[in-house]
């Protein structure tokens, strides 16, 4: 297949129709369906179908899609990369990162990483830890800083473990059962909570903890989704609980001096892994701020 038809169904799609696309990449229409045609030859199979309202991608066009979004965007990195090496800067890192770990532990890592390797270029992206992954597969990113719900990662991925970490209750030093330092099954009707996420993968393990501890139906009053000084700033209102990660919470102390109520249950495990692309393990200069992240976090 020629990557560029790859590029152009992408297109296609993201605009709607053959003609907003071809204005958009400079072709004519013709020279685009008949790529179209092609590509549809080529793959066995319809790629999208057209109705009065433009194009809809069929599900093979869809996957075929996804790799014409990755080409583009590593055309865009290669653009980027050849214009950030004119100005001195001979590589770039694109770290994705959860909100939590990354508020905590990345202001000190960007400057050793910027100092151990000072001719880098670092992009930093926060986000969902599930959907940080994804992106890693879609090649968005190089490396990834996220706690993991996967037994094994996926094919063409590793990871490499961090932190070793577990869940605690935390809460604003105003809120009532603060001064307790106690959370039990009596104590929480009427207790609102705040979760970082929705239909996340990391819901059943807060359930069973809280639920060990005889807190069966939590009343989550707010969701905040991968916003960390939002969430932080609500529970010091002291008017919620939330489950969190305890080494963000101690790196980030003197900031939100939350307070942790002591919980009748075993504490659930929630490490942190550094996540690459399999491939760029070849590259030695990756390798080496790899090794950085990981020294970093075994110091803070």
């Amino acid at each position: 297949m020629d990557p560029r038809h790859l590029v152009q169904l992408a297109a296609i799609l993201e605009h709607g129709s053959i003609s907003q696309a071809s204005r958009h990449l400079h072709l004519t229409q013709p020279t685009l369906t008949h790529n179209m045609q092609a590509l549809e030859a080529q793959a066995g199979g319809k790629l999208f179908e057209r109705s009065r309202f433009g194009v809809r991608s069929t599900p093979l066009g869809e996957l075929l899609a996804r790799e014409g979004r990755a080409i583009s965007r590593r055309l865009k990195d290669a653009a980027e990369t050849t214009a950030r090496h004119r100005s001195g800067l001979r590589s770039t890192v694109r770290l994705g990162t959860g909100p939590l770990i990354g508020a905590a532990l990345l202001p000190g890592l960007a400057q050793e990483l910027l100092q151990r390797h000072p001719h880098a270029h670092l992009t930093l992206q926060s986000d969902r830890p599930h959907l940080l992954v994804d992106q890693l597969i879609d090649g968005r990113h190089d490396l990834v800083i996220a706690p993991s719900w996967l037994e094994r990662p996926p094919a063409g991925i590793e990871r490499f473990l961090m932190i070793e970490d577990d869940l605690g209750v935390f809460c604003g030093e105003a809120h009532p059962l603060a001064a307790g330092g106690v959370l039990s099954p009596s104590a929480t009707d009427g207790i609102k909570w705040i979760s970082m996420g929705s239909a996340s993968p990391f819901d059943q393990p807060v359930r069973e903890m809280l639920g060990e501890a005889g807190i069966h139906t939590p009343a989550t009053e707010i969701t905040v989704l991968g916003e960390v000084f939002m969430l932080m700033r609500l529970l010091m209102q002291g008017r919620h609980l939330a489950v969190l990660p305890h080494f963000p919470l101690r790196l980030l102390r003197p900031m939100f001096p939350l307070r942790e109520l002591a919980l009748p249950a075993r504490p659930q495990p929630r490490h942190t892994y550094l996540w690459c692309r399999a491939a760029l393990l070849e590259d030695p200069a990756l390798v080496a701020v790899k090794d950085t992240i990981l020294a970093h976090a075994r110091s803070a």
